[in-house]
């Protein structure tokens, strides 16, 4: 009995032990199925990478073999380690373990100069020492064949993950289509250059005599009514000048030409200058205006008295054109400029009571050749540059501009430009020209081949008690000027056979008093550059037509010898 109750106790204990290997064993199976997944997904997964890595090595490949630029890598002894094949195709190698190992000057002595070739070695030297890229330019024949190409070469360092540099990369990228492009439109623009210049000239001849001739009837008898058709002669002239100032300018800079020439002047001068020019214009109209100085302005300021002005002329210019009742308000407050005792910021503002600017055309208000209401401005003539020139002009000079408007009811322009301050010492002769003075015993000489440019500048002159000689021709401007003895010269540039430029260095190559005679350039040429090429051919000075009185006052105090000079 005791038998057969262990013989069942072991039985029940061998039961147990079978349902626990039999649940090890399912697991065991699991566990197998889950892990042969696990290496097929594992398998799949190599598989997929393997795949990836190959087509990305494929496309690199397929990048660097198709890539127009020549790319190079050199190790840290300069040996090439690696190229794309627009070098060894511009090359004309065969392949890359031609080269492969040798150092980048053996390879570029091929194809360039030794003078190249040491600034590689200083280019290479600089990249490792001071880690960082350079860039060269050099005119390459690559492939030897008499077809140089133009390159930007820039070296980069290639570093490792230790920030250590392991070798270079040098790209060569080919600028020649770019270079050729750069030199296409600088023809352009000289050859704009030349055409403003001929426009300028051939415009402003004829404008000349209209302002000169005008001029010359204001001073004999006149009836009311020829009175008033002069007064419209005059602003029609006006207008028509200022809009080829205008052209002139913006082409000045917009091709970054137009320069400032800061002195010292005096801005209440200035201030009173515009102030009794355009009273006159806004009592025309009906409307008032009135002029507010704040306490405090400098006397004595250093800027570009001429741009300055023409900043302010717009503005006012501006609100005279587009109001038609009311009034306009001009006034000037000074901003202490900050850390700088002898600076300040002058704040020029016009407020006016006109047709205003509608919200949605503010945006485009500095735009060039824009109306913002074509409809509207039919008959007011511009050529929508006075703003933008405006804007570019305090720009150049460090100001600003801004602008508030409600339709219908008006405008606020507001410019405020930061200029030093002066003292009257400081002041040029400029100052001096509005002395009244005179010079019978100046001998001068004209030369112009227009009858009535002659018989303008003979007006001028005559103000200042002044019989010039006048000739018509660059020959008969020698041969005068070798048989009298002259203080100064006006010589038109552009005449028939013989121009002023051609005459005056005949004039001066005759030496002796000669070679020293004050030669001014009379020029309606007004494009940027004529000053500076009007001196560089012989010239002593520039005059611009139409011809303005005091700059001829100013030229006359600086060129004519002292005792000639009668001051009233």
């Amino acid at each position: 009995m005791g038998d057969l109750e262990n013989l069942q106790a072991e039985l029940k204990k061998a039961q147990i032990t079978i349902k626990k290997l039999e649940r090890e064993l399912k697991l065991a199976n699991t566990t197998i199925e889950r892990n042969k997944v696990v290496e097929i997904s594992k398998a799949n997964l190599s598989k997929i990478v393997a795949d990836k890595k190959s087509e990305l090595e494929k496309y690199m490949n397929l990048l660097l073999e198709n890539c127009p630029d020549i790319i190079m890598l050199f190790d840290r002894d300069g040996k090439i380690v690696y190229c794309t094949d627009a070098f060894l195709k511009r090359g004309h190698i065969p392949g890359f373990g031609i080269i492969q190992g040798s150092t980048y000057s053996t390879i570029f002595s091929r194809f360039t100069s030794p003078d190249f070739l040491a600034q590689i070695d200083n280019i290479y030297q600089q990249t490792y020492i001071h880690i960082k890229s350079v860039t060269a330019h050099e005119t390459i024949d690559f492939g030897g064949d008499g077809n140089p190409r133009d390159y930007s070469i820039q070296t980069t360092p290639m570093i490792n993950d230790k920030g250590r540099p392991m070798g270079i990369m040098v790209l060569f990228y080919d600028t020649t289509e770019l270079l050729a492009a750069k030199r296409e439109a600088e023809r352009a623009n000289v050859a704009k250059s030349d055409f403003l210049a001929t426009v300028s000239h051939e415009i402003r001849t004829p404008m000349n005599a209209i302002i000169g001739i005008s001029a010359m009837l204001k001073s004999t008898k006149l009836d009311n009514e020829q009175l008033n058709y002069l007064k419209n002669i005059e602003n029609s002239s006006r207008i028509l000048l200022g809009l080829i100032n205008d052209i002139l300018d913006f082409s000045k800079i917009e091709a970054g030409k137009l320069e400032l020439i800061p002195e010292y002047f005096s801005l209440p001068g200035l201030l009173q200058h515009l102030q009794d020019m355009f009273k006159l214009l806004f009592s025309e109209k009906n409307l008032g205006f009135r002029c507010v100085w704040d306490d405090g302005l400098p006397e004595i300021i250093y800027g570009d008295e001429k741009r300055i002005s023409q900043i302010i002329a717009n503005l006012l210019n501006n609100a005279l054109k587009y109001t038609e009742k009311g009034e306009v308000n001009f006034r000037v407050q000074k901003d202490p400029a900050p850390g700088d005792q002898d600076a300040a910021w002058i704040r020029f503002t016009v407020e006016d009571t006109g047709i205003g600017i509608r919200e949605d055309a503010l945006p485009r208000l500095f735009t060039a050749f824009e109306q913002l209401d074509p409809v509207r401005n039919k008959k007011i003539a511009g050529t929508g540059l006075g703003l933008v020139i405006t804007k570019r002009l305090c720009g150049m000079m460090g100001g600003t501009i801004s602008v508030k408007s409600e339709y219908n009811r008006g405008s606020v322009f507001t410019v405020t430009i930061p200029l030093q301050t002066g003292s009257p010492e400081d002041l040029s002769e400029k100052e001096s020209a509005l002395i009244d003075f005179t010079a019978p015993e100046a001998r001068v000489l004209l030369v112009d081949d227009i009858d009535i440019n002659l018989k303008i500048a003979a007006f001028l002159l005559d103000f200042y008690g002044i019989k010039p000689d006048l000739a018509k021709s660059g020959l008969e401007a020698i041969d005068l000027a070798a048989k009298n003895t002259y203080d100064l010269v006006f010589m038109d540039q552009m005449m028939p056979g013989m121009d002023g430029i051609e005459a005056a260095q005949h004039i001066r190559a005759k030496g002796g008093p000669l070679a020293e005679l004050p030669i001014i350039a009379l020029t309606a040429n007004a494009v940027s550059g004529a000053r500076e090429m009007f001196l560089t051919h012989g010239f002593t000075g520039f005059l611009s037509k139409p011809m303005d009185s005091d700059a001829l006052a100013l030229c006359l105090l600086k060129w004519l010898p002292e005792k000639l000079i009668v001051r009233k």
